[in-house]
């Protein structure tokens, strides 16, 4: 547990706090981290470290033939193992992208909050739909596994196509469902291939340790996705705008909530009438586009 923390420190932290060398201090508990190596790296190290302590631990008791927290021997079975590396890919994928997509929606396209929650609904929809065909196709689940990401591969490949600045609400809706129901296909039967050729006496440790995988390619994925989208979004930024401006870009990229009081006040420009993305109705815009009556109407009222 505690390796796997580290690790999900140093993937998210490497950006703020440096990825070798330290450039902002760390304070924890009372204690200052500065300057040497960066607080990441060694989360990193010692993220390996304690990682590889836990393999090995587990090893030797597999070897001695006691009970461990996980059977190492499960690896050796061919159908679990590769069914555990396609459900850290399917973590990773779907957690990445519900985290980094909103994001894009808000920040790139103008879309509300609502609409945000609107426009992945065909990621679900997808999903369902897939999920529910799967056990009616005359395909067995290890290819049903296979469509699914040859399906999940396709549809992020599309998003990145018709992904831009004035990128149609439908397209993406297209590629977000086409996306679901590849995670659909592949979710509703890795189970059923990780456990095929496991030994019935060990099929209860099998299910928890790819219930495991899962969870850690859930949070790999927003590490990993988030890290590299704030990143490449400074670098954007910096290439972009004036020098002076730059303590802007690291309140955007590191913490737009934490810095805003530090930020003198800038101008905003006029909102734009017109906007790219879907308009949905909502209580908010009708109670304010609603007509208010007048005065002189109000005091001819009969009381």
């Amino acid at each position: 547990m505690f390796g796997l923390g580290l690790l999900a420190f140093g993937l998210v932290e490497g950006r703020h706090y440096g990825w070798l060398a330290t450039v902002r201090p760390l304070d924890v508990l009372g204690a200052t981290w500065d300057g040497g190596p960066s607080p990441a790296l060694a989360a990193l190290v010692l993220a390996a470290g304690l990682l590889a302590a836990f393999v090995h631990r587990q090893v030797r008791s597999a070897r001695r033939g006691d009970a461990g927290l996980m059977d190492v021997r499960l690896f050796s079975v061919p159908s679990f193992r590769n069914g555990n590396v396609v459900t850290l890919i399917i973590g990773i994928g779907e957690f990445g992208v519900l985290a980094v997509l909103p994001l894009w929606l808000q920040f790139t396209l103008g879309y509300g909050a609502l609409e945000v929650g609107l426009a992945l609904v065909p990621l679900a929809a997808g999903s369902f739909v897939a999920s529910g065909a799967a056990f009616g196709m005359p395909v067995t689940p290890l290819g049903q596994v296979r469509l699914g990401l040859a399906l999940e591969v396709a549809g992020l490949a599309w998003l990145g196509l018709v992904a831009g600045p004035d990128s149609p609400w439908w397209s993406i809706a297209l590629a977000l469902f086409g996306y679901g129901v590849g995670v659909g296909f592949a979710t509703a039967q890795v189970t059923n291939v990780v456990l095929a050729d496991v030994p019935p006496r060990s099929a209860g440790q099998a299910a928890g340790m790819q219930s495991a995988f899962r969870q850690l390619g859930s949070a790999l994925g927003i590490a990993l996705l988030t890290t590299m989208f704030f990143t490449a979004l400074g670098a954007r930024l910096r290439d972009r705008v004036p020098a002076d401006a730059h303590a802007h870009v690291d309140a955007v990229t590191e913490s737009a909530g934490a810095r805003s009081g530090r930020c003198p006040d800038v101008p905003r420009p006029p909102r734009s009438r017109t906007r790219r993305g879907p308009r949905w109705p909502t209580a908010s815009r009708s109670a304010r586009t609603r007509p208010r009556r007048s005065s002189s109407s109000r005091s001819s009222r009969p009381r």
